[in-house]
C-alpha cells in the first residue's frame, strides 16, 4: 500500500507537469513545429566544419596508456635517425612502410631464378615511381626513404645479392641466416631440411620510408596504383602500405552511407503501413510521417552541433543514423498509442484534453526511454578508448535531439492531427467530408471509390483509430501468454535460454582482428591474410635502462645480464636470440673497463664507428663522458592470439619493474596496440557498471516500487547475459567496437520493460492476469512496432561489406529481438504471477490516478455545453 501510495505520488506530480506542457504546446502549436525545424536546419550548417579521424591506433587504442606514456618518455631519451641510419629494431613509433608480397602461382616453389628477376624487375619498378610531392616537385622513392649505409633501405633484397644467388644455384640457402643476415620474415610457407632452406611458397619486401608525412601519403597512393594495374608473369602479388588500414576503413564506411537513404524510405513506408487505418479523418499515415522526420532533424541537428564544436567524425558514428531513426520511431508509436488510448475515455475530448492524456502517460514513458539511453550514451563518453567516447558523445546528443524534437516538433503535429479530426477534415486534403454512409464499405474494386475515399466520420473509439499493426499484435499475444500451460513453457525457454547465454558468456573472448576492419575484396585484407597465414607475428621488445650507470662496472653486468635472463625465460619469449650491445662489446677487442672514461671511449672511438646498429641504442650527455641511456632487445615468439599478446606485455613489464635495475622500461611499438586487449575488460565492465548504477537510479525516481525496479533490473540482467553469449556464437569478441554495442544495449534493455511496469501500473487492475493483459495492451503495440521498425532501420546494414556495420548489425538485432522477447512475453508473465497487488478499491484509486484523474476529466467533458464546443471545421491549422 505504501509503495503505491508513492508510485501514485510521483506518478501525479510528473504527469501534471507534462500535462500543463501539453495544454501550453496546444496554445502555439505551429511555434513547435516551425522552431524546431528552423534550430535543426541552422544546426546543420555545423556540417562544413566535419573533421574526421581516421588512424588505428587513436581510434581503436586506449588513450593515456601504459605504452603511450613510455613511448613519450623513450622519445625524449632517444631521437630517430631514419633519414641516415635507419634501424627497425629502434623505432618508437609505428614505421611507414610499403610491403609486397609475391607469391609463386600455381603453388610453385618461389626459390628459383625466374621469379627472383621478376620480383628484382618489379621492385625497380616500384622504386622509380614518381609523384608530386607537397611543394609541387616531382619526388621519388629516393626522396622519402628510410637511409642506412647511404643507401635506402629495402627490407628483403638480400635475395638480390651474389652470396644468396650462388646460394640459390647451389640448393644450400642456410636458414634462418648466417652472421648478421636473417632470412627470417623474408621467405614464406618454408620447407626446412638439416638447415637448409629447401622450398618456399611466398617473399616479402619491404620499402622503408623515414617517417609518416604529407609526401609519404602521396607516394602511398602511387604505390597502391601502380600495384593495382600490375601483373606478375609467374608471381601473384599481395601489397600494402603503413596506411592502408585507416584508408580502406575511411573509404568502406563511405560507400555504405546510401544505406541510409534506403533506411529512410523502409521507415516511413512502415511508419506508414503501421499506421494506417484506412480512415478517410483518423488515418495516422501522415502523423507517422511526421515522426519520422522528426528523427531525420534530430540527426542532422546533432551531426552539426557536435561537428562545429570540433569533435572528430569516427567511423563508428556512420552507424549512429541507423540507431537514432529506429530510437525517434519507439518513441513515436509510444505516443500514438497513448493518443489512441484516450479514444477510450468515456464521452467527448476536446484535441486539447486528448494531447494532454497522452502526455501524462505517455510522456513518462518516452522521458524514461531517452533518459536511459542518453545516460548509457553519456558514462559511455568518459572511455578512454576514442572511438568510443566520439560515438557516445555523437549519438548521446542526437537522443537528446531526438527526444526535444519529440515533445516540440511531433507533439505539435499531433495537435494539428487532432483538430483535423475533430473537424472533420479528409486526412489528405483537409478538405470537409460528407460523413460516413450508413451501408458497410466497399473496395474500390466494388464501383464505389468515393465512398470508399471521401467519406467517413469522427473516430469516437480506439479501433476505428488504430490500424491493424498496432492493436491486434498486442491482443493476440496477450489470450495466448497469459493462459497457465504457456506460461509455464515461456518461463523454462527463458531458463533454457539464460543457461545457454551463460555458457557462452564463459567463452566470450577479448580482440580486435584489425583486418577485419576492412572488406574480404580489400587489397589490404587479401595482403593481410597472407601476411597473418604465412608470417610469423613475432616482435622485438626494448628493455631501456633510463638512468645514468656505471657500464665498466661488472656489478652493473651483472645486473643487466641477470634482468636480460630472466625476460628471456619467461613465457613467450625466444630464450636464445637478443641483441645487447654491451654483451657484443666485452665481446670484441675494442673493450676497455679499467675506468668509466675509458671504457666510454673506447665505446664511442672504436666499437661503434666499427658497428653502427648499435649507435641508437646508446645515449651520452651532453659532454660524451658518461651513458645516461641505453637499451637491448629481446624477441617474442609467435603469439597470433590477441588475448596472449596482452598477458604477454603485462607480464614482460613485470619482470622488468621487479629487477634490480630501477625504473628499466619494456617497449615495443606492438604494446601499443597489445593495450587495447589489457584494458577493454575492466573498461567495459566500469561503464557498463556505472550505467546500470545510473538507470537503476531512474528507474527508482520513475517507477518507485520495489518489485518493478527488481523486475526491471532482472530484465536488464538477463538480456545483458544473453548479448555476451550469443555474441560468442556469432564469433564477436570483446573490443572497442562492440564495447559500444553493450553500452548501447543497457539503455535499450530498460526500455522495453519500463514501457510494461508502467503500463500494468497505469491499468491498475486488481487481478495480476487483467493487469498484465492491460500492460501488453498499452504497451504491446508500440514494442512490438518498435522492435520492428528497429530491426527495419538495421537490416541494410546486413548487406554491408563493413566490419563496422556488420557487427553493429548483428549485436542490435540481438538487442531488439531479446529485449522484446522480454518484454512481450518474459515480464507479462512474471507481472501475472509476482506484480504488484492492487487488493482493494482504494488501491484502484491510487492507479487511477496516475492515470489523470481520468474520470474526473470526463465528467467535467461530460457537464460542457455542447453548443460551446469549439468548431475545428474551420480552426483546424489556427
Amino acid at each position: 500500500m505504501v509503495c503505491l501510495k508513492c508510485y501514485s505520488k510521483v506518478e501525479n506530480f510528473i504527469g501534471t507537469k507534462f500535462e500543463s506542457y501539453a495544454g501550453f504546446v496546444c496554445k502555439w502549436p505551429w511555434y513547435f513545429i516551425i522552431i524546431p525545424l528552423v534550430i535543426d536546419a541552422l544546426l546543420g550548417i555545423g556540417f562544413i566544419n566535419l573533421q574526421s579521424e581516421s588512424s588505428s591506433e587513436r581510434l581503436f587504442t586506449p588513450q593515456n596508456s601504459q605504452a603511450s606514456k613510455d613511448r613519450k618518455t623513450l622519445q625524449t631519451i632517444f631521437s630517430s635517425s631514419s633519414s641516415q641510419n635507419f634501424n627497425s629494431l629502434s623505432k618508437l613509433d609505428a614505421e611507414a612502410y610499403g610491403d609486397v608480397i609475391f607469391e609463386a602461382k600455381q603453388g610453385k616453389n618461389i626459390l628459383s631464378q625466374q621469379y627472383i628477376s621478376e620480383i628484382r624487375s618489379i621492385v625497380d619498378t616500384i622504386t622509380s615511381l614518381t609523384f608530386s610531392d607537397t611543394s609541387g616537385s616531382t619526388s621519388n622513392f629516393s626522396k622519402i626513404c628510410a637511409i642506412s649505409n647511404n643507401k635506402c633501405v629495402i627490407d628483403g633484397t638480400v635475395i638480390f645479392s651474389a652470396p644468396f644467388n650462388a646460394s640459390l644455384h647451389a640448393n644450400s640457402i642456410t636458414y634462418p641466416g648466417t652472421g648478421n643476415t636473417s632470412l627470417q620474415g623474408i621467405f614464406g610457407n618454408i620447407v626446412v631440411s638439416g638447415g637448409i632452406l629447401t622450398n618456399a611458397s611466398y617473399i616479402r619486401l619491404r620499402f622503408q620510408l623515414k617517417q609518416k608525412s604529407e609526401d609519404a601519403t602521396k607516394w602511398f597512393e602511387a604505390f597502391k596504383n601502380k600495384l593495382q594495374a600490375l601483373s606478375g608473369n609467374v608471381t601473384n602479388i599481395f601489397y600494402a602500405h603503413s596506411e592502408s588500414l585507416d584508408e580502406e576503413l575511411n573509404a568502406n564506411i563511405g560507400g555504405d552511407i546510401i544505406f541510409f537513404s534506403l533506411t529512410f524510405t523502409l521507415m516511413i513506408i512502415y511508419a506508414t503501413s503501421a499506421t494506417t487505418n484506412n480512415r478517410c479523418v483518423s488515418d495516422r499515415q501522415n502523423l507517422a510521417k511526421a515522426g519520422v522526420l522528426g528523427a531525420a532533424l534530430a540527426i542532422l541537428g546533432s551531426f552539426g552541433i557536435v561537428a562545429g564544436c570540433g569533435l572528430e567524425f569516427v567511423s563508428i558514428v556512420a552507424t549512429m543514423p541507423f540507431l537514432i531513426i529506429g530510437i525517434g520511431v519507439d518513441d513515436m508509436f509510444l505516443l500514438l498509442s497513448g493518443l489512441a488510448e484516450t479514444y477510450d475515455c468515456k464521452g467527448p475530448l476536446e484535441p486539447e484534453d486528448r494531447i494532454k492524456m497522452t502526455m501524462r502517460t505517455s510522456g513518462v514513458g518516452i522521458t524514461i526511454t531517452s533518459l536511459t539511453d542518453l545516460l548509457a550514451f553519456l558514462i559511455g563518453a568518459t572511455s578512454s578508448f576514442m572511438s568510443v567516447r566520439n560515438f557516445c558523445i555523437y549519438t548521446g546528443v542526437a537522443v537528446l535531439f531526438c527526444y526535444l524534437n519529440y515533445i516540440t516538433f511531433f507533439v505539435g503535429c499531433m495537435v494539428i492531427h487532432e483538430r483535423r479530426v475533430a473537424g472533420g477534415l479528409h486526412c489528405c486534403t483537409c478538405q470537409k467530408i460528407s460523413p460516413k454512409d450508413t451501408e458497410p464499405r466497399t473496395s474500390i474494386l466494388d464501383g464505389q471509390p468515393h465512398s470508399w475515399m471521401c467519406t467517413g466520420s469522427i473516430p469516437t473509439t480506439r479501433d476505428e483509430v488504430e490500424g491493424p499493426l498496432e492493436k491486434y499484435p498486442p491482443r493476440i499475444i496477450s489470450r495466448i501468454i497469459l493462459k497457465k500451460p504457456v506460461k509455464c513453457i515461456i518461463l523454462l525457454l527463458f531458463a533454457a535460454y539464460l543457461g545457454i547465454s551463460i555458457w557462452g558468456a564463459t567463452k566470450f573472448e577479448q580482440g580486435l582482428v584489425l583486418r577485419d576492419l576492412v572488406t574480404d575484396d580489400s587489397y589490404y585484407f587479401r595482403y593481410s591474410e597472407v601476411n597473418t597465414k604465412y608470417y610469423s607475428s613475432r616482435f622485438p621488445i626494448s628493455i631501456t635502462i633510463p638512468q645514468t650507470l656505471k657500464y665498466s662496472d661488472e656489478n652493473t653486468w651483472s645486473k643487466i645480464l641477470s634482468l636480460q635472463t630472466k625476460v628471456q625465460n619467461a613465457e613467450g619469449i625466444v630464450s636464445d636470440e637478443s641483441i645487447n650491445w654491451l654483451a657484443s662489446f666485452r665481446n670484441s677487442s675494442f673493450y676497455v673497463n679499467s675506468s668509466e672514461v675509458n671504457f666510454v671511449t673506447a665505446l664511442r672511438s672504436n666499437f661503434l664507428p666499427d658497428n653502427p646498429r648499435f649507435v641508437d641504442d646508446v645515449k651520452f650527455d651532453s659532454l660524451n663522458t658518461t651513458i645516461v641511456a641505453s637499451r637491448f632487445y629481446i624477441f617474442s615468439n609467435n603469439v597470433d592470439k590477441s588475448s596472449e599478446q596482452g598477458k604477454l606485455m603485462l607480464r614482460i613489464r613485470e619482470l622488468v619493474s621487479s629487477s634490480k635495475i630501477p625504473n628499466a622500461i619494456a617497449f615495443s611499438p606492438a604494446f601499443i596496440f597489445f593495450e587495447q586487449y589489457v584494458a577493454i575488460l575492466p573498461n567495459t565492465l566500469q561503464t557498463l557498471g556505472i550505467a546500470v548504477a545510473a538507470i537503476f537510479v531512474v528507474t527508482i525516481i520513475f517507477l518507485p516500487h520495489p518489485v518493478l525496479v527488481l523486475f526491471v533490473t532482472l530484465t536488464l540482467a538477463m538480456i545483458i547475459v544473453g548479448l555476451f553469449g550469443f555474441m560468442y556464437f556469432w564469433d564477436l569478441t570483446l573490443s572497442s567496437i562492440t564495447m559500444i554495442h553493450i553500452i548501447m544495449s543497457v539503455g535499450f534493455s530498460v526500455d522495453f520493460s519500463a514501457h510494461v511496469c508502467h503500463g500494468f501500473m497505469d491499468a491498475g487492475k486488481s487481478d495480476r492476469n487483467e493487469g498484465a493483459k492491460g500492460a501488453l495492451i498499452r504497451a504491446g503495440g508500440p514494442i512490438f512496432n518498435g522492435a520492428i521498425s528497429s530491426i527495419i532501420g538495421i537490416i541494410m546494414l546486413s548487406f554491408s561489406n563493413s566490419f563496422i556495420f556488420k557487427s553493429f548489425f548483428k549485436v542490435m538485432l540481438l538487442i531488439i529481438l531479446f529485449g522484446a522477447a522480454h518484454s512481450l512475453f518474459f515480464l507479462p508473465v512474471v507481472l501475472s504471477i509476482l506484480g504488484p497487488s492492487f487488493s482493494n478499491e482504494r488501491d484502484n484509486e491510487l492507479a487511477l490516478s496516475t492515470k489523470g484523474d481520468k474520470e474526473k476529466t470526463n465528467s467535467s467533458i461530460q457537464g460542457l455545453n455542447k453548443s460551446s464546443k469549439t468548431d475545428y471545421t474551420n480552426k483546424a491549422y489556427e
